[in-house]
């Protein structure tokens, strides 16, 4: 059952609408309610029959799903600072399988203050969600992440700033839940906290050079022998929304040390990459590369380093409808408990897709989609699947 709290409140921000019509922001879609900004959204997805819900190889299941995603974001900004609140809600069912239903929320609380040339900004969130953790991970296990951070930036310029931060993140599973007969709460459960300082300078009007350092220690609760410490250098272009390439490019290094001589040590390149761009002012095209270190569930492969790329293109056609199309690729390079240099196997997951959409109004559209996915594994036969899920979508209040 639904929580009625959520749709009381979602309904309330819904009926403010008619009454201030004549404040709302055309290009941001804002409810202004005297100081107060609020950007509600709502969204019908994943409507339709997904077969093969638990991403098994042999007798996979077929079932309907639906999720349904109210959201709110509210901004204040009094003098010299900038509040943001913004709570979602996931309300996941599925017709047959009634163990793969959940309701999984978050919150995100930020503040920015503006000082002069320095401004220093605090930030907490919040997530109570059964969803897959990542690639690896097929159970649907209900999991709890928190995370604190605060830092400062300081103009020492008109275009050059310094900068530094300081982040925890708690991970936590439930108790009793599994995989592959794992208990995830030993594979998983720590505390991340990372360390990290930077310098910034513009380069131009629409392009930002950072380059932040940042020092990480990882500790777990049930499984001290996989705690470790990392060392990242990484070099950041950041991209304005009004320039030809919009979003950030990260590239750098990451030497991971283990705290225990049975875990392999690694150094290597890591990157986080997502650009879009638009051609001929109808075609969308979003680009996101990433690489990194990623622990496993299971300790004869402790951690595999994942690389993917994922390439949507999204057409306007005649009018209100449009067209996309979307691919995407992952490699999971497991390392060995002995040695980072022995390979005992990959993982790859691929999937492709496309569909329709009709805008009905500038903050509504409807669209109709299908995808497909499959993973191969060198690790063992009954990891890989495929599977195929045709579905539908509406989405309200959302660019």
């Amino acid at each position: 059952m639904f929580p009625r709290v959520h749709f009381v409140v979602f309904l309330l921000l819904l009926s403010v609408i008619p009454a201030v019509a004549q404040t709302t922001d055309p290009d941001t879609s804002t409810v202004m309610l005297g100081p107060i900004g609020i950007t509600p959204s709502l969204v019908f997805r994943d409507i339709g029959r997904d077969t093969n819900v638990f991403n098994e190889r042999e007798d996979p299941k077929s079932d309907f799903t639906l999720t349904i995603v109210p959201r709110a974001e509210v901004v204040v900004k009094p003098r010299g600072m900038r509040l943001g609140f913004t709570t979602a809600t996931e309300y996941i069912y599925y017709k047959t399988y009634e163990t793969e239903r959940s309701t999984n929320q978050s919150s995100t609380f930020r503040a920015d203050f503006h000082l002069a040339r320095v401004e220093p900004y605090f930030l907490a969130s919040g997530t109570s969600t059964s969803a897959r953790l990542n690639a690896e991970v097929d159970a649907r296990a209900r999991h709890r992440e928190r995370a604190l951070g605060a830092g400062v930036a300081v103009k020492i310029g008109t275009r050059t700033s310094v900068g530094g931060s300081y982040r925890v993140t708690r991970l936590r599973y439930d108790e009793g839940e599994a995989f592959r007969g794992q208990d995830l709460s030993e594979s998983f459960d720590s505390d991340l906290r990372v360390a990290e300082g930077s310098g910034g300078f513009q380069l131009t009007t629409f392009t930002q050079l950072t380059l932040s350092v940042s020092h990480e220690e990882q500790r777990f609760d049930q499984s001290p022998d996989r705690d470790s410490d990392s060392l990242r250098i990484t070099p950041t272009f950041t991209f304005s929304p009004d320039a030809v390439i919009r979003g950030s490019a990260s590239v750098g290094y990451r030497r991971f040390t283990p705290k225990s001589s049975t875990l392999p040590d690694f150094s290597g390149l890591v990157a986080s990459v997502s650009l879009a761009t638009t051609l001929f002012n109808r075609h969308h095209v979003d680009f996101v590369i990433g690489r990194d270190l990623r622990y496993s569930y299971s300790e004869a492969t402790p951690y595999y380093i994942s690389t993917g790329a994922t390439a949507t293109m999204t057409t306007e056609l005649i009018g209100p409808f449009d067209v996309r199309a979307t691919g995407q690729w992952q490699q999971l390079a497991y390392r060995s408990e002995t040695s980072a240099d022995e390979r005992p196997g990959d993982d790859t997951v691929t999937s492709y897709g496309g569909g329709f959409g009709y805008r009905i109004r500038e903050r509504l559209r409807v669209g109709i989609n299908v995808d497909w996915s499959q993973r191969d594994s060198e690790l063992a036969y009954d990891r890989g699947y495929s599977g195929r899920r045709v579905f539908a979508s509406l989405t309200w209040g959302a660019q």
